[in-house]
């Protein structure tokens, strides 16, 4: 993909939708999943890619396809609900070998949740992310025992990750980070030394993109997302799917339209709001995506000097949002 038409960045409409389950359907292969899990999934941080990818259960490996429909398929669902609990859907969620906890006479597993969000401060309602993750993950866990009985076996529990590729509307300051969150013992009297693999049985990891950062996860994130296949084989081998490498394809083709259609959008609001205020919208669009001073200035046709004004209103305007929201009253209980 041209460097121009890299991502969904600024439209939103039926195109849009498609290029989402796009994006889905490629993070459901063993090729895209594996390098992940390497990078950022301690249990597999001395395994190669291919190991990784060996160490992935297919069979689990939940497909849905544009209409939304879930196919059932033996292994773990995309979908869980209860009579009691809101129904949520998993964008891409198998299981796989634990290389640490599994030997000769027992295979354990890690139950994997990988979603692609993006929209990093959602509204309407808002909520901070990492709360939705968290919920992911304890939902997975729990459905591991379906209904609880006098005989429910705890011991099988496996451990759970909630892993979170967020793309859009990060705060500066987070941009390019990834961050682990788990349940980690501390003692308050004495020293406790039970096995920490009894406990640490959720975890979340939220990779924050928006910046650029030439480290591995990020690079390698770029390249998918741009539909780059010669970067992404730096990462893993998919000359051999066919497949993949066609869905890579109608992604980047996707994203061109997205682009063009963000185009167009923005010469409409350039009529209805005068072009200067359009031009403003579309600076602070690229500004909250990450994206360099150069590009900004090529594509909007603004001087530095505008940019940085630009960048500074919007800040003010932010910082003037969070104070009026400290001051306002706490809900009663």
């Amino acid at each position: 993909m041209r460097e121009e038409t890299r991502t969904d960045l600024y439209a939103t409409a039926a195109t849009s939708r498609e290029y989402d389950e796009a994006c889905k359907r490629i993070f459901r292969n063993k090729e895209i999943i594996a390098p992940i899990m390497q990078m950022v999934v301690p249990e597999y941080k001395n395994c190669t890619v291919e190991e990784v990818i060996r160490c992935i259960d297919s069979d689990t490996i939940e497909e849905i396809p544009v209409e939304d429909v879930p196919i059932k398929i033996e292994g773990l669902p995309t979908e869980l609900s209860s009579v009691t609990e809101k129904l949520i859907r998993y964008d891409v969620h198998f299981k796989s070998v634990n290389p640490v906890l599994t030997d000769s006479r027992i295979c354990v597993h890690l139950h994997i949740d990988l979603e692609v969000q993006n929209d990093y401060k959602p509204r309407n309602p808002a909520y901070p992310v990492i709360k939705r993750a968290l919920y992911y993950a304890v939902r997975e866990l729990s459905a591991q025992l379906g209904g609880l009985t006098e005989t429910t076996d705890y011991s099988a529990l496996e451990k759970v990750y909630s892993i979170w590729i967020c793309n859009k509307n990060i705060p500066p300051e987070l941009r390019d980070t990834a961050t682990a969150y788990s349940i980690q013992k501390s003692d308050i009297i004495g020293v406790c030394n039970e096995a920490e693999e009894d406990f640490d049985l959720l975890n979340v990891i939220m990779i924050r993109r928006g910046g650029n950062s030439r480290d591995k996860i990020f690079d390698f994130l770029s390249a998918v997302f741009d539909g780059e296949i010669k970067k992404m084989e730096q990462y893993t081998d998919i000359a051999g799917n066919e497949a993949l490498r066609q869905e890579v394809a109608h992604m980047s083709g996707l994203g061109a339209s997205l682009l063009e259609e963000g185009i167009e959008q923005g010469i409409e609001q350039g009529i209805e709001q005068g072009i200067e205020q359009a031009t403003v919208n579309f600076v602070k669009r690229m500004l909250e995506e990450g994206e360099s001073m150069e590009k900004i200035m090529m594509y909007s046709g603004c001087t530095k000097e505008d940019v940085l004004q630009i960048k500074k209103q919007e800040e003010e305007e932010m910082q003037a949002e969070e104070m009026q929201e400290r001051r306002r009253p706490a809900k009663r209980r």
